[in-house]
């Protein structure tokens, strides 16, 4: 037999195969075929054990192949095509082994009988002649030995070229037909010769069942070293520690807090290299330029810190690559991306006693949720009044009439209107105005010139809304004149000539009231007051 040196499983089977020979030398007795059966029993549950290694081998390959990215799945797929290349191999044993049943034992007639029989009921087990036919032919027809050692050899060569050129040499893949093979006198005899010329059926079942745990071996053989190329680049871990990922970090009452809880493992004796842009949600190798770098920490942890300052409000995203070297020496890289809201400061104040609207005008309101963007955030009122919004967070109420009304908050959160708050409002009327004739308030003199030609003003002093204006549209012009009270009604602001003639009639040191007053206001309507100015004359 060839020379080579065998795994510890191979030697096992050359050893089974050396009993097979010694038997053979030996008178072909009932013992004999008793021991044939025996080890042809013993090779099948080896056929079996290796069946079962082999299932447990491709499980745990197909999980580091599942976690290990595109490199790790190149060579699974290699160990699958490995698998199907056995299968196939193994199958053809089969066949033939059935085939030189039928052919070897006349009480047989078909294949799935022959399969199904075991060596023990077979009655041609001591046969040889027809076995010899099978493997080696006839004058005229070439045996099945042949086409055997031509498969063997394809089978080798096409599981070689599925591992590394560099792993080439170390492969014992066994099925060796190639060598000088010699008989019990020493003299060289072909491959197919030595193992299938005069040997009875109950040998050449074995010898097949033998090669079978062959094609098993160099499978789990070859499989292992695809397996092991994985764990040669696999990232090696000396510290792990638990980690919480939360969805969100505010929440409202009502919502779930949801987050991911894993283990993470980290190498402490490893530096990673993080680079960052803001402004992206996807990293590209053209970012590289110009982008920020990550100070790494102590024990290969990094921790990222983006200043905030200078920034506008609103939301901001960034991505980013983190490089590491693997086992192997050669630079991985892993993208992330990510973002964060930038928010003004904010303090809720509740002025309980001035929640107030005033109606007729456009009342800014601002609101406001903590953690939410203010582009998220939207109202809704129930009561007499118009809502406009105006930009993220701020929006005006115009009411229409007295009484109140009911403004609601609402955020949209993950697509989902939430509410977040409500507040009931006062809507009331902007306040009187205080009425200026000619520059002067009541109690104060003026000169009967400035009073002929004065203008009635209206003016909201210390009012909250700069820009309110109100207009004088009617004025009733009140003094004593001969011991008699004269009135006159003047429309506008200005005094008419009637008012003019009649003031005309005063001196010095008397009374002049301005009563009766209607103004109109940011409404558009009409507003009497019942305020009065009284004024002196000098």
């Amino acid at each position: 037999m060839a020379g080579y040196k065998e795994t510890p499983r191979q030697k096992m089977i050359a050893m089974m195969y050396l009993v097979l020979t010694a038997m053979l030398a030996l008178n072909v007795s009932k013992d004999i075929i008793q021991a044939f059966v025996t080890v042809n029993e013993s090779m099948e549950q080896t056929n079996n054990s290796f069946d079962k290694k082999l299932r447990e081998t491709y499980s745990k390959f197909e999980s580091q192949a599942t976690i290990g990215g595109a490199s790790a799945k190149e060579w699974y797929d290699k160990a699958l095509i490995a698998k199907k290349l056995s299968d196939s191999l193994v199958n053809y044993l089969n066949h033939m082994k059935n085939e030189l049943i039928v052919f070897s034992d006349r009480s047989i007639k078909t294949l799935e009988q022959a399969d199904t029989t075991p060596l023990i009921r077979i009655k041609a087990k001591d046969n040889f002649d027809d076995p010899t036919r099978f493997f080696l032919g006839t004058d005229v027809s070439k045996g099945k030995a042949e086409d055997l050692k031509r498969v063997f050899k394809d089978y080798k060569e096409k599981m070689t070229q599925l591992v590394k050129d560099e792993d080439h040499p170390k492969l014992q893949l066994g099925l060796i037909t190639e060598g000088k093979f010699r008989d019990e006198y020493g003299a060289v005899q072909t491959w197919e010769k030595h193992y299938f010329y005069h040997t009875i059926l109950s040998a050449d079942l074995v010898i097949l069942n033998k090669y079978i745990a062959e094609v098993r071996n160099a499978e789990f053989d070859v499989v292992s070293l695809l397996s092991s190329y994985i764990g040669a680049t696999d990232f090696k871990f000396n510290k792990i520690a638990a980690k919480v990922i939360p969805n969100r970090k505010y929440l409202f009452k009502g919502e779930e807090y949801q987050a991911e809880v894993l283990v993470a493992a980290y190498d402490t004796t490893s530096t990673p290299n993080i680079i960052y842009r803001l402004g992206i949600d996807k990293w590209l190798p053209s970012y590289a330029s110009g982008a920020s770098n990550v100070t790494s920490g102590e024990l290969g942890m990094a921790h990222l810190k983006i200043s905030t300052a200078g920034m506008d409000y609103g939301p901001k995203k960034f991505a980013g690559v983190i490089t590491i070297l693997n086992p192997l020496g050669v630079e991985e890289q892993y993208e992330f991306a990510d973002e964060f809201v930038v928010q003004e400061p904010v303090a809720v104040i509740s002025l309980d006693k001035m929640s107030v609207l005033y109606i007729g005008l456009d009342n800014p309101i601002t609101v406001s949720v903590p953690g939410i963007p203010p582009d998220n955030l939207d109202i809704k009122i129930s009561g007499p009044a118009e809502v406009k919004r105006l930009s993220a967070g701020k929006f005006e109420i115009r009411p229409t009439s007295p009484g109140s009304l009911k403004m609601q908050v609402y955020a949209n959160i993950e697509n989902t209107s939430r509410l977040m708050g409500e507040r009931t409002l006062r809507l009331l009327p902007v306040p009187d105005p205080t009425i200026v004739v000619g520059g002067k308030t009541a109690g104060q003199s003026i000169a009967l010139a400035d009073l002929q030609n004065a203008k009635v003003d209206a003016v909201l002093k210390g009012f909250l809304f700069d820009d309110v204006r109100f207009v004088v549209t009617r004025f009733e012009v009140l003094a004593s004149i001969g011991g008699l009270t004269q009135s006159v009604t003047v429309k506008g602001n200005m005094m008419n000539d009637e008012a003019k003639s009649m003031l005309r009639k005063l001196g010095s040191n008397q009374q002049v009231i301005i009563s009766n007053i209607s103004v109109r206001g940011p409404d558009g309507k009409d507003r009497p007051l019942s305020t009065a100015v009284n004024l002196k004359t000098i």
